[in-house]
Order: structure tokens, then C-alpha cells, then sequence
């Protein structure tokens, strides 16, 4: 029986001895999933260029509106213009403009005599707008960036205190506005902040 329980013991070895091959075996596979997290690290560089072309690229993006009508809030539009007829598109009006640009809305009001409104909207490249605004001071014009909506503010004083002119200008839209005896600052405003949001 010793000789029995010797050679099972020694079978018994011989299947530890297999098992732990066996065992042995399998390490190598770890390094394969080793190999896929190595996989992993370039799929991140992929994800990290997407989401750094949309931040290199951030526009600004204005909303011009299409009708006169539209512009500004109703309220003050009715304040400014609502006794006024709504005479012409703007085509045609020389004024100051930067190079190169397209008118994208033109309202010309008008009630009596001598009482109105020129609204003239274009837009053109960023640099030629930055370009026409630097210009202006020659013509008489003094500008300054306004707080409430970020743009380049320039005015220019007419022979009263209800006929000025003035430029509001940003990225690549440019607003030339004139009343004409009627206060109008404050549709100028609303108009600006409704472009530039």
C-alpha cells in the first residue's frame, strides 16, 4: 500500500506539476490586453484634436434681421418709427462703409419735412471693418467700445442735438444710423443688442 500511495503521490505531483503550467500559460495573455490599452492612448489623441478645432474656430455669430419691421423691440421701433412711412430699401445712400461691403438691410423712414431715419446694415471682411472704423475719426467721428453690447461705438455730432449720426461695428457687421430731428438712441440700442445678442 506504500508503494500505492507512493505512486499516487507521485501522480499527484505530476498533475500539480500540469496545473501549474497550465497555469503558467495563461500569463501570456494578459499582455495582449496590455497591447489594447496601448490601443486606448491613441484613440485619445483622436477625441482631443475634434474638440480642439471647435475652440480654435469660435465665431461670432450676428443676427441681422431681414425686414425692417423686425428691428430693435416693438416698443421702441413704434417710438422711433411709428409715425413714419418706411420710403426706400437704402440702396443707393453713400455713407460711410467699410471696403468691400455688402448692404444686408436698408430702412429709410421719413414723416414730414425734415424728420426720419437711415438704417443702413452691411457686413464685410472683420479686417476691413476694423480698417473703415480706425478711418473714421478723420471724418469727425468719435468712437469708443460700448459696455452694453461689445462693439466699436462712433457718433458724429450734426447741427443739432437729434441729427447725428452714428456707426455701431463688430466682427464683420457694420450699422450706420441717422436719425433726423427725433431722438433715437434708444432704438439704436435695441438694435445693436438684437444683432450682437
Amino acid at each position: 500500500m506504500s508503494q500505492r500511495h507512493r505512486s499516487l503521490t507521485a501522480i499527484a505531483a505530476v498533475a500539480l506539476a500540469l496545473t501549474l503550467l497550465a497555469g503558467c500559460a495563461p500569463e501570456p495573455a494578459p499582455t495582449t490586453p496590455s497591447t489594447p490599452t496601448q490601443t486606448s492612448e491613441p484613440s485619445t489623441s483622436p477625441t482631443e484634436s475634434p474638440s480642439e478645432s471647435p475652440s480654435e474656430s469660435p465665431t461670432a455669430t450676428a443676427s441681422i434681421p431681414t425686414d425692417c419691421n423686425e428691428l430693435g423691440s416693438e416698443e421702441s421701433r413704434q417710438e422711433m418709427v411709428g409715425d413714419m412711412t418706411l420710403q426706400s430699401d437704402g440702396q443707393g445712400f453713400v455713407r460711410p462703409a467699410p471696403e468691400g461691403a455688402t448692404l444686408q438691410l436698408g430702412c429709410d423712414w421719413i414723416v414730414g419735412d425734415a424728420t426720419g431715419l437711415l438704417v443702413l446694415i452691411s457686413t464685410a471682411a472683420p479686417d476691413a471693418v476694423t480698417a473703415a472704423v480706425a478711418a473714421l475719426p478723420e471724418e469727425g467721428y468719435s468712437c469708443q467700445v460700448a459696455d452694453d453690447f461689445g462693439a466699436q461705438f462712433c457718433e458724429l455730432p450734426g447741427s443739432g442735438p437729434d441729427t447725428e449720426e452714428f456707426v455701431v461695428a463688430r466682427d464683420d457687421v457694420w450699422i450706420y444710423y441717422a436719425p433726423v430731428n427725433r431722438n433715437g438712441r434708444a432704438f439704436l440700442s435695441d438694435i445693436a443688442s438684437q444683432i450682437f445678442g
